[in-house]
């Protein structure tokens, strides 16, 4: 399966004081590969940085956010909708490059236990096999927090990998941010913290809270800048 390349589009003008004026421009952003195997994953290059979280968690929405484009990923109202592993080649305004990894939504009980267990294995090939992957961004609905599945995910995280590899850089995104009243906001993400025992970005990809961010670690998860 592939999609159309999408052209470079001009960068979102930083606000005063904002970090983003310190990041480098995307200069492009393309779907590189999708792969339903892991005998389809391309082969391994640049660094890698995933994206993981339950269906309709809103990975699309996140990734057309901070790649600054509006539909390089596909968004839809219907949980379950990515299937297979699609691979993003980043290019930036400073010559460097990175891949981010859009892996399918886990947890829709609508799909067959079959299929469930096909996506589960196949995550969990890219995830404890890919040599290039250096981060991880585990999305979670700020309005749900953390369940069954996100515990068993971080557990797989930390866990031993089956290649040779440093430690993920592994962070929690809680999207959906704008969904919560803003004097709701900081008691949950307090409590995914707590949760979670990692650091957690609060995101929207509506009002693209968190953007600068999640932006900036996933380039020191790919070793692109100091942390």
């Amino acid at each position: 399966m592939t999609a159309p390349a999408t052209p470079a589009a001009p960068a979102a003008p930083a606000a005063p004081g904002s970090p983003a004026r310190d990041l480098p421009r995307i200069v492009s952003a393309e779907f590189k590969a999708g792969a339903t195997a892991a005998n389809q994953f391309p082969p391994p290059t640049v660094a890698e940085v995933a994206f993981a979280g339950r269906s309709n968690v809103g990975k699309s929405s996140l990734l057309n956010c901070l790649l600054q484009r509006k539909s390089l990923m596909r968004t839809s109202s219907t949980p379950g909708c990515t299937r297979q592993v699609n691979f993003l080649d980043v290019h930036n305004q400073d010559d460097s490059a990175l891949v981010l990894v859009d892996l399918p939504g886990y947890g829709y009980a609508k799909r067959s236990k079959t299929e469930l267990r096909a996506w589960g294995t196949l995550i969990e090939s890219y995830l404890l096999g890919r040599p290039t992957l250096s981060g991880v961004a585990l999305l979670v609905d700020v309005r749900r927090g953390l369940e069954d599945e996100e515990y068993q995910l971080l557990e797989l995280l930390h866990g031993p990998a089956k290649v040779s590899r440093r430690p993920l850089d592994v962070v929690v995104v809680a999207t959906k941010l704008d969904k919560l009243p803003a004097s709701q906001r900081k008691l949950a993400l307090g409590k995914l913290a707590k949760d979670s025992k990692l650091r957690i970005i609060g995101f929207s990809a509506k009002d693209q809270i968190g953007r600068d961010e999640l932006w900036r670690r996933v380039r020191q998860a790919a070793g692109l800048d100091p942390v």
